[in-house]
């Protein structure tokens, strides 16, 4: 009796085909949670870029608005401590100052581009001044006196009460605070 040959070559190459089928299936995996991984880490790069872009605009509009009162302030010289006392808290906003500030129509590099997507861009400046204004040397002591206003200016951009996740990434608030002397002006008597 001469014994059957076994098989055994014949059963190799199915068992190798079956752990290369397993192998291929955990590479699969593999790739997959880091493609994951790699995506939900655009994503969360892409909101800190947008949060990142909003502060930086934010601060600009806090900028544009302590200048635009500084300019207003230039302009009135004596009048501006009596415009400011005239208006609710001593607070000017966008409205007192003229909406040409932050031109957000424009295409040519100024706010409009950055701003657009935003919503509501706006900011407050409340002015705190001192009422007895100091004599410099070299004017009329009794005419001619310097007056010092400390301002704070709070730029407000998206909707002031966000409804969602989009809304709120795109709202930012930042202040900028200053000083500024105004003057020579006519001393009060």
């Amino acid at each position: 009796m001469i014994p059957e040959p076994t098989n055994d070559r014949a059963r190799a190459p199915a068992a190798k085909s079956g752990m290369v089928l397993i192998m291929a299936l955990l590479m699969i995996g593999m790739l997959a949670m880091f493609g994951s991984a790699a995506a939900l880490r655009t994503a969360m790069d892409l909101r800190e870029g947008g949060a990142e872009r909003v502060a930086r605009a934010s601060y600009r509009v806090s900028e544009a608005g302590t200048i635009s009162v500084l300019s207003l302030a230039t302009q009135m010289q004596a009048g501006f401590g009596d415009y400011v006392n005239a208006k609710t808290n001593k607070t000017l906003t966008l409205t007192d100052v003229g909406d040409t500030v932050l031109n957000l129509a424009a295409k040519d590099g100024s706010f409009g581009a950055e701003l657009a997507a935003v919503g509501n861009v706006t900011f407050d400046t409340a002015v705190q001044g001192s009422d007895a204004a100091a004599a410099v040397p070299g004017y009329d002591a009794g005419r001619y006196c310097f007056r010092t206003y400390q301002m704070v200016t709070t730029a407000k951009l998206g909707a002031a009460s966000p409804k969602n996740l989009q809304e709120s990434l795109a709202a930012g608030q930042s202040q900028l605070q200053s000083s500024m002397t105004v003057g020579p002006v006519p001393c009060a008597h």
